[in-house]
């Protein structure tokens, strides 16, 4: 079959004013780009004083283009507002322009409805170019501080039109597609995993460790994810067990290492900071088990990625975690209950061999890989062509 032209409209993208902003987006744009031709428009505004004016920037790999366009925002009321009116026009400027170069998409795909979705509904109304749309964001729920349902009417209404009018709707979790079905409109759905770089993340047999026992944690440690809560359950941990240590990656300030120091887990507790892609593999292989002690969550990434290592992972029941997780690749507890965690790290630790490793590396590998993953979307998108045609026919 002919690759198709697919025009991605993101929100959210990396970019160098933000390099990990939805870099889990850019690896589904790269499944996708296995099987059909995609075009990547992200348009971001920069208050930081690092973009002096506008700037574009398009790089090209087999079956993928990202343009990345960067322009200058105030923080003031009145600049929030002037950014956003640029924002718009920049963006229908690129759309245009990538119709005149390559014609018009058979495809839109919108990542994350606010505010992609906007420019989505005018390239329908205008050009009659369907579009699919892919929900990340983790808002449509109770404990989410700033959830859908505290945000504004206004963006709200739009929300709820974005999903309405799209020809197709996609979710990471069935947790986050059934929270959008309750709280903004009914729409059906088919989940389609994050992607894992399986040529990064693979089980890896030999280990180097200096102790019996490796735990870790990768995070930005921002308070959902409780990262203090395994520091503590660590702790309580260590009264009953010996020969293991904890492994934290992902800091980015000093509090959460001087909280270990309050604690005295200097000797038991290693922080690595933020490191590279490649960086998080390495650490994953040479550990023993993932612990992830959230107070919410739609679909880690770092447990496909710890699975793709083969390692077990210890999570809490919450939001799409128990899709993922199972008695074959680890352990469920409950949020914010630390000695629970405490009592079944060392059931993991303990019971290990009980844990097939290159079994769970297995599964998630031919659950989350980039030709995997590429060909549902691949799917997809054949699935909305034909309706649209047959619509069109029937008109």
């Amino acid at each position: 079959m002919a690759r198709k032209k697919i025009l991605w409209l993101c929100s959210w993208y990396p970019a160098k004013t933000q390099p990990f902003n939805g870099d889990f987006i850019q690896r589904h744009a790269q499944a996708a780009a296995i099987y059909n031709d995609i075009y990547v428009i992200h348009v971001t505004g920069d208050s930081s004083g690092m973009i002096a004016g506008k700037k574009e920037e398009i790089t090209k790999q087999e079956g993928l283009t990202e343009h990345i366009i960067y322009y200058p925002r105030s923080r003031s009321l009145i600049g929030k507002l002037v950014a956003h009116y640029r924002w718009l026009f920049y963006t229908k400027e690129a759309i245009r322009k990538y119709i005149s170069q390559y014609g018009k998409p058979d495809l839109a795909h919108v990542q994350v409805p606010m505010k992609m979705g906007i420019p989505g509904i005018w390239l329908n109304r205008r050009y009659g170019i369907p579009y699919l749309l892919t929900e990340h964001w983790g808002i449509y729920n109770e404990v989410e501080k700033l959830n859908y349902q505290g945000r504004s009417t206004a963006f709200r209404k739009h929300t709820k039109a974005i999903f309405d009018q799209a020809a197709g709707f996609t979710s990471v979790s069935k947790y986050l597609a059934e929270g959008i079905n309750k709280l903004v409109t009914k729409k059906e759905y088919q989940v389609i995993p994050n992607v894992v770089n399986e040529r990064m993340f693979f089980y890896e047999q030999e280990k180097k460790n200096a102790v019996s026992f490796r735990f870790i944690h990768v995070s930005n440690m921002v308070g959902l994810k409780n990262a203090e809560g395994i520091l503590r359950a660590f702790k309580l941990f260590l009264q009953s067990e010996r020969d293991a240590e904890l492994v934290m990656v992902g800091d980015t300030d000093s509090s959460i290492r001087e909280y270990a120091t309050d604690l005295g887990l200097d000797r038991d507790v290693r922080f690595k900071g933020e490191v590279p892609y490649t960086q998080v593999a390495l650490e994953m292989q040479a550990a023993d088990c993932l612990v992830l002690f959230s107070n919410i969550e739609n679909s880690p990434c770092v447990i496909g990625e710890a699975l793709c290592c083969g390692l077990p992972v210890i999570a809490t029941r919450v939001g799409g975690i128990p899709e993922l997780v199972d008695e074959s690749n680890g352990v469920l507890v409950e949020p914010q209950h630390e000695a629970m965690l405490a009592t079944t790290m060392s059931f993991v630790k303990n019971n290990y061999p009980r844990f097939d490793r290159k079994k769970i590396a297995e599964e998630a590998r031919n659950k989350f890989s980039y030709h995997l993953v590429g060909k549902e979307l691949d799917n997809i998108y054949a699935g909305i062509m034909i309706n649209q045609d047959f619509n069109l026919r029937k008109s």
